[in-house]
């Protein structure tokens, strides 16, 4: 009888200290989500660059499709300027501005839709 109620009193005592760890888990997570979700989405460099390209950044300057590439050739449209427009439309952290590997990697992305 002693082990038997040894027994429920130990599977009781675990059950709360699972439940209290798991409880902890779940608001961490969701506390880490609310937080993220208030966060931009950050894009590669390849995501930026085919979505300006399909005309996804229009409403911020950022022409689509042959106007990207004639944009790009006159000079019009630099890494520095999607990215702004990326800003803007709330895809890229500010961050990412001043990141001059990140920057590079959009620049060569542009030149490499152009070549296409």
């Amino acid at each position: 009888m002693k082990r038997l109620i040894l027994g429920s009193l130990s599977f009781v005592f675990l059950s709360q200290v699972i439940t209290s760890v798991a409880q902890a888990q779940i608001q961490a997570t969701q506390s880490t989500t609310d937080y993220t979700s208030n966060l931009v989405q950050q894009l590669t460099p390849f995501e930026l660059v085919n979505m300006a390209y399909q005309g996804h950044f229009q409403e911020q300057g950022i022409p689509g499709y042959m106007l990207f590439v004639s944009a790009h050739h006159t000079g019009r449209l630099r890494a520095e300027t999607l990215v702004e427009a990326a800003i803007r439309a709330k895809k890229l952290s500010p961050q990412l501005l001043t990141d001059q590997g990140y920057l590079n990697a959009v620049e060569a992305q542009i030149r490499r839709v152009i070549v296409r």
